[in-house]
């Protein structure tokens, strides 16, 4: 049997048109959602182990969830745009399944489009770089000098933003702290590592980590704090627990309570 609300086609193209009523119901931003299906079109088709999630129930079914949840936010799934992603993987019967990740440059992206932000960086710190934060009560100062030769091995991880006629703020972790974070609060990580994004793919993984750290320390957008939410709820849920998307988007319309910015330096929550 079919899951209800599941297009039954293999065909990537007619899968999406059929599930596009539905999909709408799951926007939580105003975005061209036509352009939205053609990104996807483009990931399921350009990808020979997307393509394959249509050939089983469990892929549908899984293929239709992750559409869900791209759907709150609207962002690309165009892989040359590195905004956001579908990943396949096995599950334990052996089929080919998807979930939906949030990339760097979606939560950059997202930040930018908010119209407040006047700079947003992420990047991973070498041994042999240069590189110093000071904090006041007036905002964050950094200095970073990558190294021109031999940086050495990664130490941590660092995000700033500076705000339109307002202060800078940043956020480092370091290796450490990004591999407690991941034990902590990685569902996926912790029950299928070899499905996991952070097995392929940590310094990635630690990029976006602190960025989402610093997102969540700075009041920016009503579309910010809910593609940080919608991607921490995914990582956390998904895959474990069974969440489905209409529980994510009850808590994801749930209104976020603003962060002051002294707040974001301690526990990830």
């Amino acid at each position: 049997m079919a899951t209800p609300n599941t297009p039954t086609t293999t065909d990537a193209g007619d899968f999406l048109k059929k599930s596009e009523k539905s999909l709408k119901n799951y926007a939580v931003r105003k975005y061209d959602f036509t352009s939205f299906l053609k990104s996807a079109m483009i990931a399921i088709n350009d990808n020979t182990t997307l393509s394959e999630c249509l050939r089983t129930e469990a892929g549908k079914k899984s293929l239709f969830n992750a559409m869900r949840y791209a759907a709150t936010t609207g962002l690309s799934l165009n892989p040359q745009e590195g905004k956001a992603a579908l990943i396949g993987y096995k599950n334990k019967a052996g089929e080919m399944v998807l979930n939906y990740q949030i990339m760097k440059n979606g939560l950059i992206d997202l930040a930018l489009s908010s119209g407040k932000v006047e700079f947003v960086t992420a990047d991973l710190v070498r041994a042999n770089d240069e590189f110093s934060i000071k904090k006041s009560a007036s905002g964050d100062d950094y200095s970073f000098s990558p190294a021109i030769r031999d940086r050495g091995e990664v130490i941590g991880f660092v995000a700033a933003l500076k705000l339109k006629g307002s202060a800078t703020y940043v956020k480092w972790m370091s290796t450490e702290e990004v591999a407690e974070f991941r034990d902590k609060y990685s569902s996926m990580y912790k029950n299928r590592p070899d499905a996991s994004p952070w097995t392929h793919s940590f310094n990635g993984m630690g990029i976006k980590t602190v960025m989402k750290a610093l997102l969540r320390s700075v009041s920016i957008s009503p579309d910010v704090d809910a593609a940080v939410k919608s991607d921490d709820y995914i990582e956390a849920e998904f895959t474990v627990h069974g969440t489905t998307a209409d529980d994510a988007v009850t808590q994801l319309q749930t209104p976020s309570k603003p962060v002051k910015a002294e707040e974001g330096q301690g526990e990830l929550l």
